[in-house]
């Protein structure tokens, strides 16, 4: 049997591996939901949040300004939006998933695919299939198209 570790020895390593596995729990949630949402059909979206920063950005004028943590509303020193923090940084992601978030070039809606919310459409189910549908659209335009593989 293993004895508890002494206080104060190899505390980085203890913190380093106690984040690592962290990681892996959170890592195996998202890869779950990513299974199911493709499993019904749906497109499973990845907000790249050290570049959204949701949080910090407003949901109605795109402007971003630093926050801390105890600031629990979000007011927008621009033009004047206040909402509970939680509730704009959920209304930053779903705007940047849907490409109506200002200053922010991503949509959905130009690769024609459909969101994990509709259930009956069936275009896309991955990332893979996202990156491959974007290639052959921007090949018809001209700008040197890919071949296409088979992801079945």
């Amino acid at each position: 049997m293993t004895s508890k570790a002494k206080k104060g020895k190899r505390k980085k390593q203890k913190a380093g591996l106690n984040k690592s596995m962290l990681d892996v729990g959170f890592g195996m949630l998202r890869s779950a939901i990513k299974y199911k949402v493709q499993q019904i059909g749906g497109v499973f979206v990845e907000v790249p949040t050290r570049q959204v920063k949701p949080s910090q950005t407003c949901p109605k004028c795109g402007y971003q300004h630093k926050k801390t943590l105890d600031i629990r509303i979000h007011e927008c020193g621009v033009c004047g939006y206040v909402q509970d923090r939680d509730i704009a940084a959920a209304e930053v992601m779903l705007y940047w998933a849907k490409g109506n978030l200002m200053g922010f070039g991503t949509s959905l809606k130009d690769i024609d695919a459909s969101s994990s919310t509709s259930g009956t459409s069936k275009k896309a189910g991955s990332m893979k299939q996202l990156g491959q549908m974007k290639r052959q659209k921007s090949g018809s335009i001209g700008l040197g198209a890919e071949t296409q593989t088979s992801t079945k």
